[in-house]
């Protein structure tokens, strides 16, 4: 049995290349998964080790302990360092500065908000440290800073030039490039850009006098590290800061990126599983045409004494084969994946730690084993038909082609039926409660329900197969395409499992395009209802909720145009449930133009003091009515608000923001509180794009505030969802590419089972042309049959999974260009799937497929 296995491998290359391709996709992608998060934890943790080669504890703040507004980077007090330095066995201990600053790009723009890597300024070390002085010398003077050697090379910078730099307070302000750093040996992390002034220049920029946001320690020699870090921390420092080992946070920072890396890995194996079930519809499809083509074989094995066993274990054994070979070679190919998944994260988030790819005999181990056992487990039940055949299947001359079963396809109906219930279901209850609002419950009768109505398709793909074939092949009139067309509703088993492995490629690419247009279109009206004033002004760079100075509002109340600015500010408090949220100031007169709100119980013209209003549906969740009192703890001290107005939201959208109080009361309360927005409305007659752009100019040296229209709003929310989809799109069309190969593979392995009525064709007068046409008809029908089932799981699932994301509100969208593309992009792949089965059928002898027996 063994060597009739490999027999049929090895004299079948082409049928056996085309089946293991399937297999190889999925493999590549489980074996980049792990390569790609191995390769990258391994490199930073090369990366942590070496920086913090010289520093022996690092002292930095007790997030237990450290309490604030949650947006900026915790400090200690700037006094610490004699203490650390009076334990015996301590050497130095210099203290460190790090926040946020934007540094200028050539072309002028401070950089808006975006969702990429921050910038952060330092103090300049003078002692060890995991930064290094790459080229130039040290910041001394006010006026010098030292870049890390990317960002230099970024900004087309050089040592010498003048560069502008905004720090705490939001404005630029000019000094020159003295020198470029490295972290450790790296030139960058993770594309994170690095400023370092002097410490007394860095006091002043960030505002921090007298603090520190760490310090580094050096020991003497000999001394026992983990004792004096216990020294520390039990007798010396204050509650608010933490010593610790500098090799264990190395080994800690790099375990908690690799965690923070774990996302990618499951990110990619999602992708890896969808490109294995594809693959395995294929191979068992495959596995299917194949056995019954050789009905004959395994029929004269039968009689030459071969059991039911052997049969069985023959066919595992060929499956196991395949699974086996095609799994070694997906590791190359995996390799390659994750070298170029690896160049694209650089590119997209630079930074990332050069080094060799890492290949851990994990890694190949469950390569094999994944794609050995999706082989067999496909080729199963094939075999398990393969072994009922009897010996009399021997004296038989043409396979038996086996017709569709009534009940399966009952079966499949009903589940679809089912399917489609839970759907609509999950659509009607996420108007109660939805992910957007933590409610889970409506995702997962969604996720069951696509689920349900993908196997109920399965199942009853093969009685649609007839039907449908025959409406998607009427328009075509020719000989060929009614020989086409006879052909694919032929065998609807073998048709309805070749588009299956179609199906859910095109049926998740469509259930994405659905799932962001409609998250776009609902984004969209959300802020169409909800955008009272024509302009916003807001924080840029990195951190979003780092505000902007309460001197923007000012100069923006002065431009031409400008009717009212109405201010907001935030904080982030602690509400009586024990919950996180924001706490949002906002001024009595100007608050329609914050909140789209009607139905007002009380009034907002009382929101003075300590009162807040409330949203009404977090005032029925909480029991809360007018005058009550609600605690909310606001900078670590707990005050008693009075209930002063509850609101309904205007329009359909929910809204996070559902405590208001007054915009004075938070100011008073949080020392230097920046605003959060500014919302500004344009006077009557003003053109809003002309008040934008001066508003801009007289705020051109802000670096951190961006004045936005409700257009780049809406162009903001386009721009990174369709970003996303067409990630996404890319991502699932390599199930697609495997899908491909199951259409090529049923189309050539037909064509020899079809041999003596392609001979007759040819004999009574069709050309090679005709042949070739007839099969790509074939591949044509057969890849729309899959792409219109593919239509209707998308249409379904990402209809009901919008509704169990979004909730009440949801505005559902059907991206008919993508449900077209879909369409025709089927069709253009039936086609090129075409190509060797026609190719197979045109080379073939007119008189030797006459004589085949």
């Amino acid at each position: 049995m063994l060597a009739i296995s490999w027999r049929n491998l090895w004299e079948h290359k082409l049928r056996t290349l085309l089946l293991g391709g399937a297999i190889v996709v999925g493999v590549a992608f489980v074996v980049a998964s792990f390569i790609l998060t191995d390769s990258i934890g391994r490199a930073f943790e090369g990366v942590f080790t070496e920086a913090l080669a010289d520093v022996d504890i690092q002292v930095t703040p007790n997030p237990d302990e450290i309490a604030g507004s949650g947006f900026d980077i915790p400090r200690l007090a700037g006094d610490l360092a004699d203490d650390i330095t009076a334990v015996e066995g301590v050497a130095t201990a210099e203290a460190g500065l790090q926040d946020f600053v934007i540094i200028e790009d050539p072309d002028g723009d401070g950089g808006g908000f975006g969702f990429g890597p921050p910038s952060f300024g330092i103090s300049w070390p003078e002692g060890p440290s995991p930064f290094r002085l790459a080229d130039g010398a040290p910041p001394t003077d006010d006026g010098d800073v030292v870049l890390d050697i990317d960002t230099l090379a970024d900004r087309d910078l050089a040592i010498g030039d003048e560069v502008r730099i905004a720090g705490t307070d939001g404005r630029f302000e000019d000094f020159e490039v003295v020198g470029t750093l490295s972290f450790g040996d790296t030139n960058t992390l993770l594309g994170v850009s690095f400023v370092a002034f002097s410490f007394e220049r860095a006091e002043s920029f960030f505002d921090a006098e007298g603090e520190a946001s760490g310090y580094t320690v050096t020991t003497d020699a000999g001394v026992d590290v983990d004792a004096i870090v216990d020294e520390l921390n039990n007798e010396v420092l204050p509650p608010e800061a933490v010593a610790a080992n500098a090799q264990t946070t190395a080994e800690q920072q790099s375990a908690d990126l690799q965690e923070g890396l774990g996302f990618l890995t499951t990110f990619l194996l999602v992708f890896a599983a969808i490109s294995l079930v594809v693959g395995g519809f294929v191979v068992y499809n495959a596995f299917q045409v194949v056995l019954a083509q050789r009905t004959r074989e395994l029929g004269l094995l039968r009689v030459l004494g071969a059991t039911r066993r052997n049969i069985l274990s023959m066919v595992v054994i060929e499956a196991a084969w395949l699974g086996l070979a095609m799994s070694v070679v997906g590791i190359p190919v995996g390799y390659g994946v994750a070298w170029a998944a690896r160049t694209a994260l650089d590119a997209f988030a630079g930074g990332v730690p050069t080094g060799d790819l890492v290949v851990e005999p994990r890694t190949a181990i469950v390569a094999v084993v994944v794609g050995t056992s999706v082989a067999v487990l496909s080729a199963l039940l094939p075999a398990l038909r393969a072994n009922q055949v009897s010996p009399m299947a021997a004296l038989r001359d043409q396979p038996e082609l086996a017709t569709p079963r009534r009940w399966v396809a009952a079966v499949g109906a009903a589940i679809a039926t089912m399917a489609i219930g839970l759907l609509a279901w999950a659509a009607i209850s996420a108007r109660e409660g939805s992910v957007f609002v933590g409610d889970n419950d409506a995702l997962i009768t969604a996720g069951i329900g696509a689920f349900a109505l993908f196997a109920g398709l399965v199942l009853s793909s093969r009685a649609l197969a007839r039907p449908v074939i025959g409406v998607l092949g009427s328009p075509v009139g020719t000989l060929t395409g009614r020989l086409a067309r006879e052909n694919a509703r032929r065998s609807p088993a073998r048709t309805a499992t070749t588009a299956t492995a179609l199906m859910i490629g095109v049926g998740l690419v469509v259930m994405v395009a659905i799932l962001i247009t409609s998250l776009q279109d609902t984004i969209d009206e959300a802020i169409s209802e909800s955008f009272r004033g024509d302009l916003i002004v807001g924080p840029a760079g990195f951190n979003p909720f780092s505000g902007i100075s309460p001197d923007v509002g000012d100069l923006v109340e002065d431009v031409d145009g400008v009717a009212t600015v109405a201010r907001t500010n935030l904080v982030l408090a602690e509400f009586a449930d024990g919950e996180e949220g924001f706490l949002v100031g906002a001024e009595p007169e100007t608050i329609e133009l914050v909140v789209a709100f009607e139905d007002v119980e009380g009034s907002f013209d009382d929101l003075v003091g300590d009162t807040v209003a409330v949203q009404r549906i977090e005032a029925e969740a909480s029991g809360l009515s007018l005058g009550a009192t609600v605690p909310i703890t606001v900078e670590n001290e707990v005050v008693d608000f009075e209930v002063a107005a509850i609101w309904d939201l205007a329009g359909e959208a929910s809204d996070g923001q559902s405590f208001y109080t007054n915009y004075e009361t938070l100011a008073a309360r949080v020392p230097d509180l920046n605003d959060s927005q500014l919302i500004v409305s344009v006077a009557e007659g003003a053109d809003v794009e002309t008040v934008q752009a001066d508003v801009e100019a007289a705020l051109a040296d802000f670096a951190n505030v961006q004045v936005q229209s409700l257009a780049d709003l809406s162009g903001q929310v386009e721009a990174g969802l369709g970003g996303v989809q067409v990630f996404l799109t890319v991502l699932l069309l390599a199930s697609v590419f495997v899908a491909l190969f199951g259409i090529v593979l049923t189309l050539y392995l037909s064509v020899f089972e079809r041999t003596r009525e392609i001979g007759l064709l040819r004999a009574v007068g069709m050309t090679r042309d005709q042949l070739g046409s007839t099969i790509r008809w074939e591949a044509i029908l057969i890849a729309l049959f899959g792409a219109v089932l593919g239509l209707v799981l998308g249409l379904a699932g990402g209809w009901a999974l919008t509704a169990a994301l979004v909730g009440e509100g949801a505005s559902l969208s059907v991206p008919w260009l993508w449900i077209a593309g879909s369409l025709v992009g089927g069709a253009v792949a039936g086609f090129f799937a075409s190509i060797i089965p026609a190719a197979s059928a045109a080379r073939m002898d007119v008189l030797a497929a006459i004589a085949y027996e």
